[in-house]
């Protein structure tokens, strides 16, 4: 077995003790001799961490197929001193193999995995968000705008292990150490993918909302331009997403949501239409305990469809989980989307603005 150390410099940009303590946080990644943890073999793991402000990286190479065995536990040894393991889906492969390939050695484990972070799973939810055509690890670094030297990927270079061991090659050995590199020190980086994600599951300060004039005289339509912010989170990559009922911008710490407001009347409908009367003439629906005193010939029992009330106001649409403590409404029974009645401030109540902001996020 060979075992490989170095200092690099990291582009990290998110707060680490977000995950913990810096210096117990453990990036790794393995390479294997195929997906099959009965039949093929771990012949390298890497790991990058945090000591004394400098990054770190280490490398096991098993250079012979006797020296998988030796690598498990030296790397299972490391991880001991750690507090969490940080991944690319490493929950639904890494750890797995590595557990059954320690499990194949008689390679004594118990006690020594930490607890596990997976940047994969904690990322995929801002594939559309962001506009990701997937979230491999090398799409999520071009998002960056993070370079790589290796060309090659895993698949390819387990041929090269292969001849490696038949020939020691040394051009064959980098190449296949380059690889497990680069991915390796790529994950730090990848973290700042998440201040995506705090951003909106944590609370955001409203800093203003503005009523933008009617675009044409008569015009129905308004927009409303929010703008929040956060104290502790920055984005690494500006974006916009285009939601069912907004535009959303990020840039740095800041959020600008670009809201449709229509102005007009819309309808309130009462779920309990059993317990309601409709009155066609005046179009709307009264409570039965009211229409006693109204000619049964100007009333009708209401339906789910004319159990409503008319309400003229200023709205905007809701997408997602609606509000339970706001009326919803609607230009027709049923006919999506839901619209809320904006009053003035209500995006500064930083507990609505978050709501909206999660019901408006996509799944």
């Amino acid at each position: 077995m060979k075992t490989i150390t170095k200092e690099f410099v990291c582009d990290c940009h998110y707060n680490l003790s977000r995950l913990g303590d810096p210096e117990r946080l453990l990036f790794f990644d393995i390479e294997t001799t195929g997906l099959s943890s009965k039949k093929d073999m771990v012949y390298l793991i890497g790991c990058t961490y945090l000591r004394g402000g400098s990054w770190h990286m280490k490398q096991w190479f098993a250079d012979s197929l006797e020296a998988e065995a030796e690598l498990l536990l030296h790397f299972f040894l490391f991880a001991s001193r750690f507090s969490l393991l940080i991944h690319f889906n490493g929950d639904s492969f890494d750890l797995p193999f590595l557990k059954e390939r320690a499990s194949h050695h008689h390679t004594p484990v118990s006690g020594h995995i930490p607890k596990s972070f997976d940047l994969y799973r904690n990322l995929k939810p801002l594939k559309k968000l962001l506009g990701l055509a997937d979230c491999r690890q090398k799409t999520l670094e071009a998002f960056l705008g993070t370079g790589r030297e290796d060309p090659y990927d895993g698949g390819r270079l387990i041929h090269f292990y292969w001849r490696y061991l038949r020939t020691s090659e040394a051009a064959l050995y980098d190449a296949l150490l380059l690889h497990n590199e680069e991915d390796v020190k790529g994950l730090p980086a990848l973290l700042s993918l998440l201040s995506y994600r705090d951003l909106f599951l944590e609370e955001l300060r409203p800093v203003s909302e503005r009523l933008t004039p009617p675009e044409k005289a008569n015009s129905c339509s308004r927009e409303l331009l929010v703008t929040c912010t956060h104290d502790s989170c920055v984005l690494p990559v500006p974006f916009q997403f285009s939601a069912e009922n907004c535009l959303i911008s990020g840039r740095e710490s800041t959020l600008i949501l670009q809201i449709p407001l229509s102005e007009g009347t819309m309808k309130y409908f009462f779920r309990d239409y059993a317990n309601y009367y409709y009155l066609p003439e005046e179009d709307q629906a009264i409570h039965k305990s009211v229409a006693v005193f109204v000619d049964p010939s100007r009333r009708q029992k209401a339906t789910a469809k004319t159990c409503y009330q008319k309400h003229t106001g200023l709205f905007f649409p809701m997408s997602g989980d609606l509000p339970k403590d706001r009326p919803h409404f609607y230009s027709e029974y049923k006919k999506n989307p839901p619209c809320l009645e904006y009053t003035e401030g209500v995006f500064l109540d930083s507990s609505f603005l978050q709501k909206f902001l999660l019901a408006t996020l996509p799944k």
